[in-house]
């Protein structure tokens, strides 16, 4: 009898020791194991090219600056959205300000796109010929598989 007391008072002890089947689970997720690259590594685009040792620092040192950059366009992209949310929450439309917000948000807007292309343009500018030529087709390849 005493036996099985004891037996009976470490099940509660063995549920709570042994994982959950959930947990293994969720650990499982192959985005919870996902390696995210940070600023500094080199684009997508360029990993499978070979590249020189010059052209990786350089490459290092764009992706550094790019992401520098990034980091400090956010706050004011962040404090435009939150003065838009302030104005439409307000009890009287102000559509003077509203409209200015909006501007300025477009502006941002415009700013991002033209420094990505701008960074794009550094990029295969920094390529040889050659490896001009394969990104070329390599993206070729890419539009033509992801449109079929």
């Amino acid at each position: 009898m005493r036996k099985l007391f004891i037996l009976l008072s470490m099940i509660p002890l063995a549920a709570v020791a042994m994982p959950s089947e959930e947990g293994a689970k969720q650990c499982a997720d192959k985005h919870h194991h996902m390696k995210h690259k940070k600023g500094g590594d080199t684009p997508f685009y360029l990993r499978d090219m070979a590249l020189t040792d010059t052209q990786k620092a350089q490459v290092k040192a764009m992706m550094e600056k790019r992401h520098a950059d990034k980091k400090n366009s956010k706050s004011a992209y962040w404090e435009n959205k939150k003065a838009i949310k302030e104005v439409t929450q307000a009890e009287t439309l102000d559509e003077a300000a509203l409209e200015q917000l909006i501007d300025e948000s477009l502006a941002m807007k415009k700013e991002q796109s033209m420094a990505r292309a701008r960074f794009h343009h550094e990029m295969f500018n920094l390529l040889t010929a050659e490896q001009q030529q394969k990104l070329t087709e390599k993206m070729a390849k890419h539009k033509e598989k992801a449109h079929h």
